[in-house]
């Protein structure tokens, strides 16, 4: 179930980036458009930006919702592993907290 986390992430990180894109693209267009309306055909930009707007919110609350849902099966993979290999995990906490240990010593006597 780890491995199918990993896997996925890249194929998320990508449609994030590429929603990212098409957002930043909009908001680009919306404010050219803004930009060269005249008077008259405000009302019209403003439709138009609203629905945008909305747009918008209606993505980025997808883009979150798909984050939450990443961030609970990461979880649940993660508990998951923790309960299949407690030693592994206490070793590995144990040589990180002894690594920073030791760096961090090694950066306190230098500074001496």
């Amino acid at each position: 179930m780890n491995d199918d986390v990993h896997a996925t992430l890249p194929a998320y990180r990508d449609a994030l980036i590429n929603d990212l894109n098409v957002l930043v693209a909009d908001a680009q267009a919306l404010l050219r458009e803004v930009a060269s309306e005249a008077s008259g055909r405000s009302t019209a930009a403003h439709a138009d930006m609203k629905r945008r707007l909305e747009d918008f919110r209606q993505r980025m609350g997808m883009l979150r919702e798909g984050a939450r849902q990443r961030t609970r099966e990461f979880t649940k993979a993660t508990d998951a592993y923790v309960h299949e290999h407690p030693w592994q995990c206490i070793g590995t906490v144990a040589l990180l907290s002894a690594a920073i240990g030791a760096i961090s010593t090694l950066a306190g006597s230098r500074r001496h």
